[in-house]
């Protein structure tokens, strides 16, 4: 016991912030989860799925928005921890880029909407779910990763989250209300992402520093990381888009659904282990790349415990999380979500390899490569498996992929790690 408690203690600060990335994504996703037992009755199963297609859409929109700053930005963040002025022109050279990606990504969904019937019949959703890429423009994560101090604005986060959500439980009580719902959680995230920019210049006293050199230099770091996460797309979003084109909207309610459960699941066990530990591995590589390997190494077996429980106990609870998340009216995914539960090993680990890996190792040069094989392959998967099986195609096709990435970057990741010994 007193070496368990002695390692936390030598850890806490990677402890302390897993902690409270951890209620991060609990806000994010474990809140809207709540309360959509009171959504579906109020919306219905189709109406709930014609909602979650738009979301699904415009995630690609927020791909563009965050691009890959979350860990180029945040790795350039906490090498220079204790440079201030290098801090604040990446800070202003980082928002800036950010600026133009969401001024280019609205262009981008303008000239979509023109084109596309389906955002037309209901071009209102699709506007107010797009407002949502102002929260994460606004909202520096990255900063706050890089400098590992994510508590007080996961605090606030929740705050805000329990707050905006909380209401839809009192204005949605019909189909027509499904603009309400949409808009709660988009203008939630659009405010909480203003303040927290306010927040953060006022705080840390970012002084506006920036120049041409250093925004070119910040996009071109990111832009690896962008296109992994471009790719990743295919086969983390693809699957619900492609499926919206083949099955009707209670088939793509009740994936959605599913969907919602175990990507919760995810977003609250591998984001705050990716983002807590990135930073720890990024400094320790810069220092020495053979205490960073050991490090990363560390990390990697004890990451792989924590996710084998996490899949076995979404598995055994599927059914209980089904009945009390998403209702009676979605009982037919509870074999889809047991289906679902090999996903957080597998995701956790391929995170592990490509985030940890290649990003902290200094192997980003390979993630647009695994990327781009990976979402290929699980695009035709897709193409493929969901006429014929529907859902379950769909699922098929991402647990696929989760695999193919492991093999792909974990296979970089032993190979150059034993050849620079």
């Amino acid at each position: 016991m007193s070496i368990i408690i002695n390692k936390i203690r030598n850890n806490s600060g990677i402890f302390g912030n897993m902690a409270s990335l951890g209620i991060l994504q609990i806000a994010n996703y474990i809140i809207p989860i709540i309360v959509i037992p009171f959504i579906v009755r109020g919306l219905g199963v189709d109406k709930f799925g014609v909602v979650s297609y738009a979301q699904n859409i415009i995630s690609y929109f927020t791909i563009i928005v965050t691009y890959g700053f979350e860990y180029s930005a945040t790795r350039e963040i906490a090498i220079n921890k204790n440079n201030p002025k290098s801090i604040q022109a990446t800070f202003w050279n980082v928002m800036i880029c950010k600026f133009i990606l969401l001024g280019s990504s609205f262009l981008l969904f303008i000239l979509l909407s023109l084109f596309w019937g389906k955002i037309q019949e209901d071009y209102k959703l699709y506007l107010i779910l797009f407002s949502i890429n102002i929260g994460f423009t606004l909202f520096p994560t990255w900063f706050f990763q890089g400098i590992e101090n994510m508590k007080s604005m996961a605090i606030i986060n929740f705050l805000i989250k329990v707050f905006g959500m909380g209401l839809s439980i009192f204005f949605v009580n019909t189909p027509d209300d499904y603009l309400i719902y949409a808009a709660m959680p988009s203008f939630s995230y659009a405010i909480f992402g203003i303040l927290s920019f306010i927040y953060v210049v006022k705080k840390y006293n970012l002084q506006f520093c920036s120049n041409k050199k250093g925004v070119i230099h910040e996009s071109k770091k990111g832009f690896p990381i962008f296109l992994n996460s471009l790719f990743a797309t295919l086969y983390t979003t693809a699957n619900i888009t492609i499926l919206g084109l083949f099955m009707d909207d209670y088939n793509v309610g009740i994936y959605s659904g599913a969907h919602k459960i175990i990507m919760a699941i995810l977003m609250v066990t591998s984001m705050p282990i990716n983002l807590a530990i990135f930073p720890s591995i990024s400094r320790k590589i810069e220092e020495s790349k053979d205490s960073g390997i050991r490090y990363y190494q560390k990390m990697l077996f004890y990451v792989f415990l924590l996710s084998v429980v996490v899949s076995f106990g979404c598995y055994l609870f599927s059914p209980i999380l089904v009945k009390i998340m998403l209702g009676e009216e979605f009982l037919k995914a509870i074999p889809l979500l047991q289906y679902f539960s090999a996903l957080p090993t597998l995701v956790i680990m391929a995170s592990m390899f490509t985030v940890q890996g290649l990003y902290g190792l200094g192997y980003a040069r390979f993630a647009p490569i695994v990327g781009l094989t990976v979402g290929c392959i699980c695009i035709i998967c897709n193409l493929y498996l969901i006429p014929i099986y529907g859902i379950f195609g769909a699922a098929t096709s991402w647990i696929i992929a989760q695999i193919l990435e492991i093999l792909l970057s974990g296979g970089i990741v032993v190979y150059k790690t034993r050849s620079e010994k």
